[in-house]
């Protein structure tokens, strides 16, 4: 087995720590990385490093973005009574590029899954709640992936959610089940938040 040099091997190994990036597929990016030259190289490095220290989290509904609160929980004429609740920040990519959806949205960090430590203590359920108390709310749009987790967030946040007189209703069925928002053609996405069914 060939040893790399230390610096493309700590390289390597950074690579593997991101989703769906294996050893092999690691090692190309490294080498591809070594044929650029060393003004597209700063640039790569440059915006990594804005990532880490231009992007923050939207205090309101916890999207990333460059400020607080976003552009979209900012904007007036979005209907605030109209909240979508998502996993994560792509999926509110998805949703937003249909151009179908008006309201605001709520992002989770994540969907109930107990076998990877995800229980309802490490989602943001209280600020969602606060944030029923606060503010008139007519409906509410569950926008989870058609999978096990995802049922089971909706199965919980319907239940959690009884007590507030809310219309609450989630994506038709659109889409097929096991596939995920952020990979979802823009066609379909607009037609599962047009046809949404109450829960």
């Amino acid at each position: 087995m060939i040893k790399f040099p230390k610096p493309i091997q700590d390289l390597i190994d950074q690579f593997c720590k991101l989703p769906g990036i294996g050893p092999k597929t690691a090692e190309r990016l490294v080498y591809f990385l070594l044929k650029q030259n060393k003004n597209e190289i700063d640039e790569f490095a440059l915006s990594l490093n804005q990532i880490n220290n231009s992007v923050v989290k939207c205090s309101i509904c916890h999207n990333i973005s460059e400020k607080d609160p976003c552009a979209i929980c900012a904007d007036k004429n979005r209907d605030h009574k109209l909240i979508c609740i998502i996993a994560e920040p792509h999926d509110l990519a998805a949703v937003e590029n249909t151009g179908e959806f008006k309201g605001v949205y709520h992002v989770l960090g994540g969907v109930l899954d107990p076998l990877s430590g995800m229980t309802p203590d490490r989602l943001k359920f209280d600020d969602l709640l606060a944030k029923l108390q606060k503010n008139k709310v007519a409906e509410i749009i569950l926008a989870f992936n058609p999978d096990m987790e995802g049922e089971a967030t909706m199965i919980y946040l319907n239940n959690l959610l009884k007590s507030f007189k809310v219309k609450i209703t989630r994506l038709a069925r659109g889409m097929p089940v096991g596939s995920d928002l952020e990979y979802t053609d823009e066609i379909t996405l607009s037609s599962a938040i047009k046809n949404r069914k109450e829960m």
